[in-house]
Order: structure tokens, then C-alpha cells, then sequence
């Protein structure tokens, strides 16, 4: 793996920039569907009234599948030295996305542009930039991880703005435009900083040519801590998304606040992410990866059954804060956690693919089966809260076993 970046010392300037690289491209991929919840708020009352909130999430769901099943196909592509590629042909497929978007008036238009096309293109730009960082840090990885995925919340304050302020002016087409070309801007900054230091990819003769042996490391299925890290990116990934879709809803149907006041929500939530980031890697630096991620999974689960009790805007602020400063992390240490489980770098690749296969599996299933459990008619949301808090517990007991093989690996090392 470590082939695929231009010949350079351990974290260098070059490995850094590669980290900033990666902060624009979360900012244009994940940072872009994260805000999905403003869109759906939009479709619901405006564009799409006459769809369901449940159809117009999965627009939502597809995209983020995508994003995350990208890594299914790119990690092995990768894997291969095509990482130009890779970040080409998905920053070009995530800006077309975005500005097919602005033309759309119908429901299969926007399914189709923001679903299918940004999601796809997300999914095979961003899986690379961050493979990048696992293979080019080693000491400083948590802190080049948070700065890359530190990304995903700057995008997410600014965009939520972007977006209600210039709706009531501009309208959707132009609002929508606006923020591709900010994306565009945002990719080509990208693209500048990573582009020079990534080989072109050469083939070799003697690679690996069926289907099982490109896209799949067939050790992983073997590998106890590696497949139970999987399944708690399954149950937590289906907690920590619908969160994100369904804040500004909660935001008008059960505490009666306007459409701009549920949009900051989020703004809220992406801002104290921020704050999440960082108790991240200080958290991880002082007891180490895998020691930290459960706890986080453990205190986001209790805190997702505990918005059953949120009935009023101070409390639901004061909830979003709590929240996001504890599911954040689970951005940072879980990729991380791959670099735990895979017996070397030349793996981690198609291991994150395979994961990512496991948690796409867990927005596919949680996202739609969260929004089915929602009744906006009478403001109940309290099914669709315990349906993801029991997940998330669910994954931060999956986390609590890999933590302890993780830890009888390291002693049998010593050993």
C-alpha cells in the first residue's frame, strides 16, 4: 500500500498535506450528506409534499450507502496502486451529482442526482483520501484522522447555513448551485494537494485476477476481532446516521421549532462535533484506540434513549451538544480501528472495504426502519429513539470484545 504514495519520509510535510487533502474531501463528501436532514426538512413541506417522509429519506439512505459501500470496490482498487483515478472520476461524478440536483423538480430527479450520482461519486472519492492516511501516519494517526474528518463538521456548519439563508431568496436551484460550487472549489484544492505526491498505478503481471482474490481478503472472515468490529459498525452506523436525518424534523414536529431554527440544529450539532474531534485524540493518545471507541459507543447508546425525553427547544439543545460530543469521536477511532485488526498495510484496504460492506448493510436497514417507526400526525418519535439507542448499545458491546483480542494480540507480541 505504502507503494502508492510518492517516495517520502514518514510523516512529512507531504503526509500532512495529504491529511489537509483529506479534510477538503470529507468537507465536499461527508460533510455534504450530512446535512441531508435539511434537505429532507425542505422536500417535505416544499418541493415534495405530496412523497412521504419515508420516501424521501431513502434519497438520503442511497446516497450515504453508496458513500459507504464505495469502499467495498475502492478499497481493493486501491489496494492496486489506481488511487489518481479513484479521486479523479469521483470528484467529477460527486460536482455533476450536485448540479443535476439544482435541476430537479421531481422525485425520481432527485433520487437519482443527490441519491445515486452524489452518493456514488462520494463513495469513490472519500474511501481513498482516508486509506491514504491510514497507510502514510503511524504514531500521529488518531490526530491526522481527526484533522481529515474534522472536515465533515466544518462542511456541516457552513452548509446548513448555505442553505437556509439563500432557499427564501435564491430558491432551491441557485442555493443548490452555490453549494456545488463551493464543493468544486473545495475538491480542486483537494486534487492540487494530493495529486503530486500519488503514483500513476502500473499493473503487475503477477496480481491477483479473480473476483475473490481483487476484492476481498479472504483472512478477514477468519479473523474474530476483525468480523465483530464489522458488526458493531453495522449497529452503530444505523444510530449514528438517522440522528443526523432526523434533527431538524424532530426539530418542527415535536419541540414546534421554525425551519430555520431546525436547520441550526444541525449547525449545532456539526459545530460541537468539532469539540468531539479533538476528545477524540486526546482521549485515544492518553489510553489508547481501542480502550477509548467503546466507551464512546456506550455513552452515545444512552444518550440516544435518552432523547425520549426531550420535549422542548433548551433541553433539545442541550441534548444535540451532549450528543454530538459524544458520537463524533466514533468518526475518528473507528477507522483507526481497522489499522488494530488487519495484520498489515497491505490489507487494510480491502478490509475497509468489507467493513464498510457492513455498515452500509446498517444504513440500509436502520435509516427506513427508523423513519417507518416516526409518526409526524401526532409528534411520536420515542420507537424510532429506541429502536437506534438499542443498536448503538448493541455495537459498543461488539467494540468491548475487540477492545479485549486486541489486548491479548499486543500480550502474546510482548510475549
Amino acid at each position: 500500500m505504502a507503494e502508492h504514495l510518492a517516495s517520502q519520509p514518514k510523516e512529512s510535510l507531504q503526509t500532512w498535506l495529504q491529511s489537509i487533502g483529506a479534510f477538503l474531501v470529507y468537507a465536499a463528501t461527508w460533510g455534504l450528506l450530512s446535512v441531508y436532514g435539511t434537505y429532507q426538512s425542505y422536500y417535505e413541506t416544499t418541493l415534495l409534499p405530496g412523497s412521504s417522509s419515508n420516501a424521501i429519506s431513502w434519497v438520503g439512505t442511497i446516497s450515504v450507502i453508496l458513500l459507504i459501500m464505495g469502499g467495498v470496490l475502492t478499497g481493493p482498487i486501491y489496494d492496486r496502486g489506481y488511487v489518481r483515478e479513484l479521486l479523479l472520476t469521483g470528484s467529477i461524478l460527486t460536482i455533476f451529482g450536485i448540479m443535476m440536483t439544482s435541476l430537479a423538480t421531481k422525485y425520481w430527479h432527485i433520487l437519482l442526482a443527490q441519491g445515486l450520482c452524489v452518493g456514488f461519486g462520494a463513495g469513490i472519492l472519500s474511501n481513498p483520501a482516508i486509506t491514504l492516511i491510514n497507510a502514510s501516519f503511524s504514531g500521529n494517526r488518531t490526530l491526522a484522522l481527526g484533522l481529515a474528518t474534522s472536515g465533515t463538521s466544518i462542511a456541516g456548519i457552513v452548509y446548513p447555513i448555505i442553505l437556509s439563508r439563500l432557499m427564501p431568496t435564491v430558491g432551491f436551484a441557485w442555493s443548490t448551485r452555490i453549494l456545488g460550487f463551493i464543493t468544486l472549489g473545495e475538491l480542486i484544492i483537494a486534487l492540487a494537494i494530493m495529486l503530486p505526491y500519488t503514483k500513476r498505478a502500473e499493473r503487475k503481471t503477477d496480481e491477483a485476477t479473480s473476483f475473490s482474490e481483487i476484492f476481498l481478503d479472504k483472512t478477514a472472515f477468519k479473523d474474530p476481532a476483525f468480523l465483530a468490529l464489522s458488526v458493531a459498525f453495522f449497529f452503530m452506523w444505523i444510530g449514528y446516521w438517522a440522528v443526523s436525518f432526523f434533527i431538524p424534523t424532530f426539530g418542527e414536529y415535536k419541540v414546534e421549532a421554525n425551519a430555520i431554527r431546525s436547520s441550526d440544529f444541525l449547525v449545532i450539532s456539526n459545530a460541537v462535533s468539532l469539540g468531539g474531534r479533538l476528545l477524540a485524540v486526546v482521549t485515544s493518545n492518553k489510553f489508547g484506540v481501542p480502550e477509548t471507541v467503546p466507551w464512546f459507543a456506550l455513552a452515545s447508546g444512552a444518550l440516544l434513549l435518552g432523547w425520549i425525553g426531550i420535549e422542548s427547544i433548551p433541553s433539545f439543545e442541550a441534548w444535540i451538544v451532549l450528543s454530538s460530543l459524544f458520537m463524533s469521536p466514533l468518526a475518528v477511532l473507528c477507522p483507526s480501528m481497522l489499522a488494530h485488526v488487519s495484520p498489515s498495510k497491505d490489507v487494510i484496504g480491502r478490509r475497509m472495504g468489507i467493513a464498510f460492506g457492513f455498515t452500509s448493510v446498517g444504513v440500509l436497514v436502520g435509516t427506513p426502519v427508523a423513519s417507518a417507526l416516526i409518526n409526524l400526525q401526532n409528534a411520536s418519535f420515542w420507537r424510532m429513539q429506541v429502536f437506534i439507542g438499542t443498536c448503538m448499545l448493541c455495537g459498543s458491546g461488539c467494540l468491548m470484545y475487540v477492545q479485549r483480542e486486541v489486548a491479548k494480540r499486543a500480550t502474546k507480541r510482548t510475549l
